[in-house]
C-alpha cells in the first residue's frame, strides 16, 4: 500500500470509529472546553482533555489533525488552534490520540519519511546555493 493510500485509510477509519477517553484515567486533565481541533464540527462525544499547550481535544480530532499534518508532509505536530503553534512531542500525541498499534506504525514511518525528505531538500538547496 502506498503512503498516501494508507493515510487516507487511517483518516477514514478514525472518522468512522470515534475514540473516547476513559473518564477514570487519572493521567489526563479533563476540561469542559470546546474541542479546538474539531474543524468539521463533528461534535465528538468523548470528554475533552487538555494538551500541554492548554487547548482541549478529543482523541479522534487529535488523530485526524495529526494525520492531516503528516499527509501534508510535516515531520512534527503543532497545535491547530489559531495563534498557538505549540509543537507537541510525539509521545504526547500517542497518548492523547489513543493511537492504535497500526496508527503508531503509520505515524512513525511517515514522520521518518517526511523528516528525511525535509533533510534532503535542505541539503540539496544548500548545495545549489553554494554552487551558484
Amino acid at each position: 500500500m502506498l503512503q498516501g493510500e494508507m493515510g487516507s485509510k487511517l483518516t477514514t477509519q478514525a472518522t468512522k470509529q470515534e475514540k473516547c477517553y476513559d473518564p477514570g484515567d487519572k493521567t489526563l486533565k479533563f476540561v469542559d472546553g470546546e474541542d479546538v481541533l474539531d474543524f468539521l464540527c463533528e461534535d465528538f462525544k468523548s470528554p475533552r482533555a487538555q494538551m500541554s499547550c492548554g487547548h482541549a481535544v478529543t482523541p479522534t480530532s487529535l488523530t485526524n489533525w495529526c494525520l492531516r499534518q503528516l499527509d501534508q508532509g510535516d515531520s512534527r505536530f503543532v497545535c491547530g488552534q489559531f495563534g498557538c503553534g505549540v509543537e507537541w512531542p510525539y509521545v504526547e500525541v500517542c497518548k492523547m490520540a489513543l493511537l492504535t498499534p497500526e496508527e503508531k506504525k503509520y505515524f512513525e514511518q511517515t514522520l521518518a519519511f517526511n523528516a528525511a525528505r525535509e533533510n534532503f531538500l535542505i541539503k540539496a538547496s544548500s548545495l545549489l546555493f553554494h554552487h551558484f
